[in-house]
């Protein structure tokens, strides 16, 4: 073992072992036929490397510090590792979805294969050659080696290992436990392709009607509230401005004394406002994920995108109300 390899490897056992082996298995859903202990062990590395950066960069560039800049460093090292996380989660969810897209028509292929007359190993090799893809790289490999010592059925069974689909798993446990009792395999790949496509258009209607409650909920969180945010804080504003001048109208005439101010500043309202707008597009891309593919972390590769454009119209919003609306200054 090399000894930069010893380095990453010690770096990824910062991480607990139950993470270490759920991201080893997310990566070969992935197909990514790298390390992942070597992986986990550079993006730890670089997660600290930007730790350290975000800890001491205020110290270097403003000669102070507060706590903030701490709890900045801690979020940024976290944020990487779920980043490095997310990209291989969102690579193995695409790869799934590439192969249940085209399972339907690789069962008939296979299927006129057999009644071609070919054997099994014969009917799936042909199909994997001169196709590319995962699901076609997963059956040359699982035909490659399965003139070994273990049995072809058995090699089939690994391909549901390397691609996390449940479709692809029961597929694969069915057409090995037809091959093995001697069924019509040809028939039964047949109504299992047809199955399998009357499922996909299931979900696919699925979705569609769904669609409304998706818009509803993209409308409320892009517009209405950082709209109504924007209100609070010039509102907030507002009063501050009016109690300021009587305050200052009042100690005129030496009753400054009786008048007090409201304990919510415009600055406070602002960063619950921005705290407010990050978690809702947080909360509402897993919302979208659980509607449309039935898994919150699904929807959580829009989250960035939704934050940014309700941070743009909150920004935007603000102005207008505050200037043009209210006109505050």
């Amino acid at each position: 073992m090399r000894t930069l390899d010893r380095i990453y490897l010690d770096f990824a056992r910062v991480l607990p072992m139950g993470f270490r082996q759920g991201f080893q298995k997310q990566m070969v859903y992935a197909g990514l036929s790298i390390n992942a202990n070597s992986f986990l062990g550079q993006v730890v590395m670089l997660s600290i490397m930007y730790g350290v950066i975000a800890f001491f960069a205020p110290l270097a560039l403003f000669g102070g510090y507060r706590l903030d800049f701490a709890i900045v460093a801690v979020l940024l090292f976290g944020l990487s590792l779920f980043m490095s996380y997310m990209w291989v989660y969102f690579r193995a969810e695409d790869r799934t979805k590439r192969v249940e897209s085209i399972l339907p028509d690789t069962f008939q292929m296979i299927a006129g294969n057999l009644r071609a007359g070919m054997t099994p190993y014969k009917a799936l090799k042909s199909v994997a050659k001169g196709h590319k893809g995962p699901l076609a790289e997963e059956i040359e490999y699982v035909t490659s080696h399965a003139l070994g010592t273990e049995s072809f059925a058995d090699n089939l069974l690994k391909i549901s290992e390397r691609i996390n689909s449940d479709t692809l798993d029961k597929s694969m446990k069915l057409f090995t436990t037809s091959m093995r009792s001697g069924g019509r395999l040809a028939t039964l790949l047949e109504e299992l392709s047809v199955d399998i496509s009357e499922t996909q258009a299931l979900k696919n209607e699925l979705k569609t009607s769904t669609k409304t409650y998706t818009a509803f909920i993209m409308f409320t969180v892009l517009f209405g509230a950082p709209l109504l945010l924007a209100i609070s804080v010039n509102f907030v504003k507002m009063i501050s401005n009016m109690q300021s001048k009587t305050i200052q109208s009042t100690a005129d005439f030496g009753m400054g004394g009786l008048m007090s101010t409201i304990p919510i500043t415009a600055d406070f309202m602002m960063q619950i406002s921005i705290s407010m707008l990050v978690f809702t597009s947080i909360l509402a891309s897993m919302l979208m994920g659980t509607i449309n593919e039935g898994q919150p972390k699904s929807g959580l590769k829009y989250a960035l995108g939704i934050m940014a454009a309700c941070l743009i119209i909150f920004f935007i919003s603000n102005v207008i109300v505050g200037k043009y609306v209210l006109g505050l200054a």
